[in-house]
């Protein structure tokens, strides 16, 4: 979720949807999209289906929808895609 517009590209607006947060607060979600992630290294990961949320305060992004392995040993945490290590700090 994102609640930038001008990241959002490829957009589809949505009429009546609603997001409830984790306070049981509803938010408007406005549409849908695709944003682009520029990584540290360099690289641009495409995330699709990104839903516009304006009243939100920060980007959430749902690590369980990527296609990544997640771990986490002595406070240590690493996040994987394929063979790439994307993530490894405390």
């Amino acid at each position: 979720m994102c609640p930038n517009r001008n990241w959002v590209s490829s957009f589809e607006k949505l009429d009546g949807c609603f997001i409830v947060m984790g306070d049981d607060h509803p938010c408007h979600k406005e549409g849908i999209g695709t944003v682009l992630v520029k990584m540290f290294d360099g690289m641009v990961w495409e995330l699709k289906d990104v839903r516009y949320v304006p009243k939100l305060k920060n980007n959430l992004i749902s690590v369980g929808a990527l296609d990544l392995k997640v771990s986490m040993r002595d406070e240590v945490l690493k996040i994987v895609k394929g063979s790439t290590v994307v993530l490894k700090g405390v």
